[in-house]
C-alpha cells in the first residue's frame, strides 16, 4: 500500500481535526502520520471520521475523494466482521445470504481494496470523449459519456487497437459501479417505454451488466498492458457478484441516505 495509504496532507489534517485535541496538532499531522502508519491505521477506524464525512455538507472541498472512500470501505469491512450474512434484494423479496466473511476477505485484500477505491473516485464526475467520424461522405462529431456502458462500447468500435485495453477496463468498471451503487437506475430504465427504451442496445438489468462486466474484466486482464493489476482484473471477472455486493453495501449504508451529492446521475 502507498505511503500513508496515498492520502494527501489535507486528508491527514482532517483526520486529526475530526478526532479532537487528543489526536495531536493538525498542523503537524502530515509528518507525524506519514511516519506512523500504524497510528493512522487505527485512527481511520474511528467512528467520528464517518460522522464528519457524512454530516459535513462541503466535505469534498476539504478532503480528497480517495480519503472518503478509503474510510467508508474500511467501515464496510468492519461492519462485516460483526454479522455472518448479507442481504440480497430482488424485485420480489430480500434474502439473507451467509457470505459476509467471504465478502469481507474480498474487500480487505489490499490490491482489491485499492482498486475499488480508485474505481469509485473515477465516477465522481461524468466526463465525455468527442471524436470526429466520417459518415455518408461527411465528417460528424460524436460524443461519448465515460460513465455510460453503451457509449463506451460504441466508442470501442471506433478506436485503434492500442486504446482497447483502457476501454475494456472502463466498460467493466461501469458495469460494476452502476449495478453495485445504482441498481435502482437499472430497474427504473427497465420500466421505460417509447423512443428512450428503443434506443437502448443493452437490456438494463443487473444480469446483463454482470455478463458484460465479467467479459470485459477478462479481456482487460488478458492484455499485456494490464501489468501487476492483471490478477485483480481477473479476480473481478471471477468474483463480479462479490464485488458488486461490496459496492452495494457501501451505497446502502453510507451513501444513499445522505444529502451529499457524491455522484452525478449515471447514464444507464
Amino acid at each position: 500500500m502507498q505511503q500513508a495509504f496515498g492520502l494527501t496532507d489535507h486528508d491527514l489534517r482532517f483526520v486529526v481535526d475530526a478526532l479532537g485535541g487528543d489526536a495531536g496538532d493538525p498542523a503537524e499531522a502530515p509528518a507525524t502520520l506519514r511516519a506512523r502508519e500504524d497510528l493512522l491505521d487505527v485512527m481511520l477506524e474511528d467512528d467520528r471520521l464517518v460522522e464528519r464525512l457524512l454530516g459535513e455538507e462541503n466535505v469534498l472541498l476539504r478532503v480528497s475523494p480517495r480519503f472518503v472512500f478509503t474510510v467508508l470501505l474500511r467501515r464496510v469491512v468492519r461492519d462485516l466482521r460483526s454479522q455472518p450474512y448479507t442481504l440480497e434484494r430482488t424485485p420480489a423479496e430480500t434474502i439473507a445470504v451467509f457470505d459476509a466473511p467471504h465478502v469481507r476477505r474480498f474487500i480487505a485484500e489490499p490490491a482489491m481494496w485499492d482498486y475499488l477505491v480508485r474505481l469509485l473516485t473515477s465516477f465522481l464526475r461524468n466526463e465525455s470523449v468527442t471524436v470526429f467520424v466520417r459518415k455518408h461522405g461527411r465528417v460528424v462529431r460524436r460524443r461519448f459519456s465515460t460513465s455510460s456502458l453503451e457509449d463506451m462500447m460504441r466508442f470501442a468500435d471506433l478506436v485503434d487497437h492500442g486504446e482497447a485495453p483502457w476501454l475494456f477496463r472502463r466498460i467493466a468498471d461501469i458495469a460494476l459501479f452502476q449495478s453495485g451503487v445504482f441498481p435502482d437506475s437499472l430497474r427504473w430504465a427497465r420500466t421505460q417505454r417509447g423512443p428512450v427504451a428503443r434506443a437502448r442496445a443493452l437490456p438494463p438489468t443487473v444480469e446483463t451488466y454482470e455478463e458484460h462486466g465479467r467479459r470485459f474484466y477478462r479481456l482487460a486482464a488478458s492484455q499485456p498492458e494490464a501489468g501487476p493489476e492483471g490478477p485483480v482484473l481477473a479476480s473481478l471477472a471471477e468474483e463480479f457478484p462479490t464485488a458488486r455486493k461490496s459496492l452495494a453495501l457501501l451505497s446502502d449504508r453510507y451513501l444513499r441516505w445522505t444529502r451529499l451529492p457524491w455522484f452525478e446521475a449515471p447514464g444507464a
